[in-house]
């Protein structure tokens, strides 16, 4: 078992397992802090800070990706009165100010159906601006045709306006291959062209961070933001009765799309079904349908080999994705390339064990070096998760091993975090 290893950097420590950055006890440093804090109290609240309200027409009990990261960013955001927001009318093409985030709640609760001939008008989000105010914009951009012409026209008009975008990643750009070239080739144009509007990068990893840096500004202002784990936070209606599985599984969740590699997933299930026979766990997959996956779906589903030990679940609700979690023997995350790895977070959030890739921004998640395997090597990660089924007592002391190796992380911490760094 190997203890999470720790890094100095320049008078704070580095956890391994979560990445996140832990001041040194200094009883000089918290009085300047605690002088910092009273002395900038006024200068706070008279500072402007603007939340984007984005990626809502994927919001309520079901959210998954980017859309989970943008609605608990917004539902932890409420805590704070003082904060404004403002949102791309996807029909009006313009940035307009949200007066009542009330509907926006009603989408995150599962209350009301997203229409966008519902959506609130409201004021021109230019004419709001005073000097100096902070922006935080997370929409995927390249989803709306007038969205990167509006916000030059945004920073023309509002030079004073601190533009800081949350990045998710740069896979588009490092690994087109992994979508169809018509979309791959919109989000590529956005993000080279994001430098010229962009004051700080907000980046959901180190990896992604270092990504901004070599292929978008050499010299970019980034910062990084430790994400929340804690998946069912949000009083939402609907929830999902569906049983859990009675039998024993292994969970995999994430997209049904080429990047995120279930085809290496079925080379291991085919060969743990002729080395395990009946004693086989079957594989739970948790994902909608994405890009480029039919293929190996269809495998999955079909090999004589595999086909009774996997089970497809779509738009799978929060409670019972934790419920999926908490009942599985263990997960598997095998993707190829991440901005950061939500489903890895969220397994070792609720305490199981997930076997990884060793590429990006995962090595930032796991805890484990011997539960990462190379993504193109199926026999690796044949071994890694052979071991965990047929070794029940080491999978259970890795299990023991997480509270002392993985800090979890609340989106509350995660959005307490991301304020900090935008009023800094």
């Amino acid at each position: 078992m190997t203890e999470p290893s720790t890094q100095n950097f320049g008078g704070a420590e580095r956890s391994h397992a979560t990445d996140t950055v832990r001041p040194q006890s200094n009883s000089t440093m918290a009085g300047t802090v605690s002088a910092d804090v009273r002395g900038r109290g006024q200068e706070l609240n008279a500072l402007q800070v603007w939340i984007e309200i984005s990626v809502f027409d994927h919001w309520g009990p079901k959210p998954h990706g980017i859309p989970r990261v943008t609605q608990n960013i917004f539902i932890e955001s409420l805590r704070r009165p003082h904060l404004r927001y403002f949102y791309y009318h996807p029909i009006r093409e313009r940035f307009v100010v949200v007066e009542d985030p009330a509907y926006f709640l009603a989408l995150a609760r599962g209350e009301r159906v997203f229409n966008p001939l519902e959506l609130p008008d409201g004021s021109m989000f230019a004419d709001a601006l005073s000097d100096g105010a902070r922006g935080l914009f997370s929409a995927v951009g390249w989803d709306h045709p007038g969205y990167f012409e509006q916000l030059c026209a945004l920073r023309r008009r509002c030079p004073g306006l601190m533009v800081q975008f949350v990045v998710y990643d740069l896979i588009a750009i490092k690994y087109p291959h992994f979508f169809t070239r018509e979309f791959g080739g919109r989000v590529q144009d956005f993000l080279r062209l994001l430098p010229l509007v962009c004051d700080r990068f907000m980046c959901i990893s180190h990896s992604t961070a270092s990504d901004v840096r070599a292929l978008l500004k050499e010299d970019a202002d980034t910062r990084v933001i430790s994400i929340g784990g804690d998946v069912d936070n949000v009083d939402a209606r609907g929830t999902d009765t569906r049983p859990t599985a009675a039998y024993p599984f292994v969970l995999c969740v994430g997209t049904l799309e080429v990047r995120k590699n279930h085809l290496l997933l079925y080379y291991v299930w085919r060969k743990l079904a002729q080395h395990l026979g009946l004693s086989c766990p079957k594989l739970v997959l948790v994902g909608r349908p994405g890009w480029l996956s039919g293929d190996v779906v269809y495998l999955l589903l079909n090999d004589p080999l595999t086909a009774h030990l996997v089970e497809i679940r779509h738009d799978v609700s929060n409670h019972e994705l934790v419920t999926l979690f908490k009942d599985c023997l263990f997960t598997v995350f095998p993707s190829f390339y991440e901005g950061w790895g939500l489903p890895a977070w969220e397994s070792l959030f609720y305490g199981k064990v997930c076997a990884t890739s060793n590429t990006a921004s995962l090595p930032e998640i796991n805890p484990f070096p011997q539960l990462m395997f190379d993504p193109y090597d199926h026999n690796q990660a044949f071994d890694v998760i052979r071991m965990l089924i047929e070794e029940p007592d080491t999978l259970a002391r890795y299990e023991t091993q997480i509270p002392l190796t993985f800090r979890s992380r609340t989106w509350r911490a995660c959005f307490d975090e991301l304020y900090q760094q935008m009023v800094a």
